[in-house]
């Protein structure tokens, strides 16, 4: 099927499947990610109360974009009001921030989560309830992941996390509204309008925007959804044709319910970093406990990993140049000089490590390259091998299939670390309706 076959009318396609899709909603499993998503969002405006006047983050600059109380959405960490926009950036950046929310592999790397701040800010303020909020946040992940398994905007030059939640965000809201199918089509159609966010968002030097797009892109679906709300019409050719969103950003898409709910494969993070370091963290400490002696006897470590990581994570020259705390989490060399080294790497520990003269020599001497093996694997399991030489030539070999995955303990750690120590284990909003139970 041609393209233009593929993706006509998708955009009225994916508004009469969102009845099916929201009947996928697992309580449970949309329960613990809202808790990971507000952990998240905790520690990260904790650690931005702490951080010195030289240190400030983009945390510290949002609070003063913003206007602080009065509105009828929540800020999560301190409880004060804001309006729906405020509150949708300040909560979306902070639980982006640590690159510590979930994530979703596919041909495309997403991070669902960001949507949950928007979607949680317009059931506070249209005063909806937690029945229907659950099933829109299964909406939106449903779509967002789904395209995310068929996508190229990597090809096109484009974000994959940040260009898609906008499309998941617009589903997920029209449908926690009750929008009509037309109008929830039309809604769509406007956010993919503007959805496209150029990959330069991550790469080099990374910046404020890492921790912003995918939260100022759930904002353009809440601009969609209230624009056609209030009357406004969309273009009648958004996806399709030579200027279409599938042409010139995200490729062929097809919208189903097949294969399963998409929301309970998502996977939570165990460690503040990328995905495809979620099990160098583990090759590390494996490597460690088989050290003979120190850390310091390391003179290389060679990194074989799939082609897709290897360019996520930024290729050979990763780690080569200077980083900064946007660019650490996304650093392989660093999360495994960190582990050999201090034998820990929490969200805490970024800002001292940074400056670690140790951390920061044997970060140098990591070196990644595509394992064969490793892609062929890509996505079913994420493969990884660490070799690590040793002076007088010694090699020790770590391998795995990937990262152990979350389990009640390391989640209950998980929250540990980030939960502020005095706060109760409650949801962060007030919502209308039975809350599920805040897990762990």
């Amino acid at each position: 099927m041609d393209q233009s076959a593929q993706s006509r009318n998708l955009a009225a396609e994916i508004a009469a499947v969102l009845p099916a899709l929201a009947r996928l909603a697992d309580r449970d499993a949309v329960a613990l990610r809202l808790a990971d998503t507000a952990a998240c969002a905790l520690g990260a405006e904790r650690l931005a109360d702490q951080a010195q006047e030289a240190d400030e983050g983009t945390i510290t600059r949002i609070r003063r974009y913003g206007s602080w109380g009065q509105g009828p959405c929540t800020v999560w960490a301190d409880g004060t009001r804001a309006s729906l926009d405020d509150a949708s950036l300040r909560n979306g950046v902070a639980a982006r921030y640590l690159d510590y929310n979930d994530t979703y592999v596919g041909r495309a790397v997403i991070h669902p989560s960001d949507m949950i701040a928007a979607l949680v800010a317009l059931a506070e303020a249209r005063a909806i309830g937690w029945e229907r909020l659950i099933e829109a946040i299964t909406v939106g992940y449903e779509v967002m992941c789904r395209f995310a398994d068929q996508t190229q905007v990597a090809s096109h030059g484009f974000d994959g996390s940040s260009t898609l939640t906008p499309l998941g965000a617009a589903a997920a809201a029209s449908w926690l509204i009750g929008l009509d199918e037309e109008r929830t089509a039309e809604a769509l159609c406007v956010a993919a309008l503007d959805a496209g966010v150029l990959r330069s968002v991550r790469q080099g030097r990374l910046s404020d925007w890492k921790a912003i797009a995918s939260g100022r892109g759930a904002m353009k679906a809440l601009f969609a959804v209230r624009m056609v709300e209030a009357g406004c019409h969309s273009p009648q050719s958004v996806f399709e044709g030579k200027d279409g969103f599938c042409e010139r950003v995200g490729g062929p898409l097809s919208i189903g319910t097949e294969g399963g709910a998409r929301l309970p494969r998502t996977l939570l993070k165990k460690y503040p970093v990328q995905i495809f370091i979620q099990g160098l963290i583990e090759l590390a400490q494996q490597l460690r406990s088989e050290l003979p002696g120190a850390a310091a006897e390391i003179t290389a470590i060679r990194l074989g990993m799939s082609r897709q990581a290897v360019e996520m994570l930024g290729g050979a020259s990763a780690g080569k140049a200077r980083i900064n705390r946007e660019t650490a989490d996304h650093t392989p060399g660093f999360a495994i000089a960190a582990v050999l080294l201090k034998g820990r790497l929490s969200h805490d520990d970024y800002e001292a490590l940074l400056k670690d003269e140790g951390v920061l020599s044997l970060m140098a001497a990591v070196s990644m390259e595509e394992d064969p093996d490793a892609t062929r694997a890509y996505p079913r399991e994420f493969h990884a091998k660490l070799t690590a030489t040793l002076k007088g030539d010694k090699t020790i070999v770590v391998s795995q299939q990937g990262p152990a995955p979350m389990d009640g303990v390391s989640f209950a750690r998980k929250l540990d670390d980030l939960w502020p120590a005095a706060r109760p284990r409650i949801w962060p909003w007030q919502l209308s309706g039975e809350a599920p139970r805040f897990p762990a």
